[in-house]
């Protein structure tokens, strides 16, 4: 039994014998030649503001960066939580770090309580405050602007946090259905403005089409059937009008009150 048991002591003595060999004579390598430092990271394209996140993240890791790797993940989580972009990271030699990144694209601008927000095709969120977005004057001419009325509930949480990203309430695929119904309809000529709000606890939409010369007002249901069953007689109701300006509410289910400006 005291054999075994010197033996088991040796045996593990010359094991941290040779760990503590191995590992000194890295660090004697690394001393000298610098082997696990990180030489090089690019940031493409450039921007400052990630090139000074990539700098924060990469400073822990400096002189043994493989364990940047061990950290990435997180890091990216955080940043995609900051600013509305996507990352990825890739080497390019021993020690060399390129970070790629694009920011969101997005589908639709909502003003909501005079701050415009940018809403992606799956429902992230930021506001026109984001310090990412404000830097880099990406090009939304033409974008559709829909209002989100005081009487509908908050478009994002935390609502007086402009800078983060997150996701919101905005019911994208319903609002594309519905935007699509109404330009491929042959009497509009154009989508010209959208609010949505509540009316009696439900949900409604006001839209302004230019039609036949004139500015149209409507108010109705939000919902692409009820536009697409309301259509015809939306029409009728333009054509035989002679004013310029035309209110139509549209929200009572046996009639549609006409106004004229």
């Amino acid at each position: 039994m005291k054999g075994e048991k010197a033996a088991k002591i040796k045996v593990a003595f010359l094991l941290m014998m040779a760990t503590s060999f191995v590992l000194g004579f890295l660090y004697g390598i690394e001393e000298r030649i610098y082997l696990f430092r990180l030489k090089n990271i690019d940031v493409v394209p450039n921007n400052v503001l990630i090139e000074r996140e990539a700098a924060n993240w990469t400073g822990r890791a400096a002189r043994f960066w493989p364990l940047l790797f061990t950290s990435f993940s997180s890091w990216k989580s955080d940043i995609e939580a900051r600013y509305p972009v996507s990352v990825s990271v890739k080497v390019n030699g021993w020690g060399k770090i390129t970070i790629e990144w694009i920011h969101l694209q997005p589908s639709f601008i909502v003003k909501w309580h005079g701050i415009r927000w940018f809403i992606t095709y799956n429902g992230m969120a930021w506001s026109e405050k984001n310090p990412l977005w404000e830097s880099i004057n990406a090009d939304v001419r033409g974008m559709l602007t829909l209002k989100w009325d005081d009487s509908m509930p908050p478009l994002v949480p935390n609502e007086s946090d402009l800078l983060g990203v997150r996701q919101s309430i905005f019911p994208v695929k319903s609002i594309v259905e519905f935007v699509e119904a109404v330009r491929n309809t042959p009497w509009v000529q154009s989508l010209n403005d959208i609010k949505l709000m509540r009316v009696a606890g439900e949900l409604m939409v006001m839209i302004t089409v230019a039609s036949m010369g004139k500015d149209v007002n409507i108010l109705l249901e939000f919902s692409k059937i009820t536009w697409t069953n309301l259509s015809p007689a939306l029409e009728a109701i333009v054509k035989s009008t002679d004013a310029n300006r035309i209110f139509l509410d549209a929200t009572y289910k046996d009639k549609i009150v006409i106004k004229t400006k």
